[in-house]
């Protein structure tokens, strides 16, 4: 997958928005927010990595 790749670009915009909107929620309603940060710190990664994997699986 290349980066000049105007679709990696598209992706990306789309998936960091959703890494902040749980902190964002939390923040909104008052609660504590470092462990849902902290969630979507560990997880997110995952999943885009995993994303891109199966992308790169599809165009083979």
């Amino acid at each position: 997958m290349d980066l000049s790749d105007l679709q990696v670009w598209i992706f990306l915009a789309a998936a960091v928005p959703g890494l902040f909107l749980p902190v964002i929620i939390a923040w909104w309603k008052g609660r504590p927010i470092i462990p849902i940060a902290l969630l979507s710190l560990v997880f997110w990664p995952g999943a885009i990595i995993l994303a891109i994997r199966l992308r790169r699986k599809q165009d083979l």
